[in-house]
């Protein structure tokens, strides 16, 4: 069973229900979305911000 995910797009304020993490609005293709519910996104467990360069985390 998949988790839900509910987002609200900041510029339409449409509400978005998925069953993955979004980077964006289908709708409008803002890419500001405040995740209203569901399974927060696990941080990078090398502190970097998408770094891509350890291999070891989520980052890239």
């Amino acid at each position: 069973m998949f988790a839900l995910h509910v987002y609200r797009c900041v510029e339409c304020g449409r509400r978005i229900q998925s069953d993955k993490h979004l980077s964006s609005c289908p709708h409008c293709r803002c890419k500001v979305l405040i995740h209203e519910s569901g399974e927060r996104r696990k941080s990078c467990s090398c502190g970097g911000s998408r770094c891509g360069t350890c291999g070891s985390c989520s980052c890239g």
